[in-house]
């Protein structure tokens, strides 16, 4: 499941930077890099950045099945594109219009997520 979430935030972040450069110019990775930390237009992935950081620290400290079902029900919910919606599903279902390596990788994510036990 982690290696799934990672690689789609990796999609996400690769489409964003494709997307960012359009518009911009080329960015030098350490430029993107702050930009992905205090641009409020990339500020939409911090929910799923925070919930990998959140999964990892609870199976990092072993907090048990029901910390990391809390975890794995949140990210269910965060993986729900919505073109219609707001945040973080609206933005993630224009990502997917954009890119299929993010519909791949949200596939992968998906299912992953939904093959673990919590």
């Amino acid at each position: 499941m982690r290696s799934a979430l990672l690689d789609l935030h990796r999609a996400l972040v690769d489409s964003e930077r494709r997307e960012y450069e359009r518009v911009r110019g080329r960015v030098t990775d350490r430029a993107f890099l702050e930009a992905l930390i205090g641009d409020p237009e990339l500020a939409w992935l911090n929910p799923l950045t925070s919930l990998i950081v959140r999964l990892e620290e609870v199976l990092e400290e072993d907090l048990g099945a029901a910390a990391i079902g809390d975890c794995v029900d949140e990210i269910r919910k965060l993986l729900r594109p919505n073109a219609g919606g707001w945040g973080f599903q609206r933005k993630y279902a224009e990502a997917m219009q954009r890119s299929p390596e993010v519909v791949v990788a949200h596939g992968r994510a998906v299912a992953a997520v939904g093959r673990e036990e919590s």
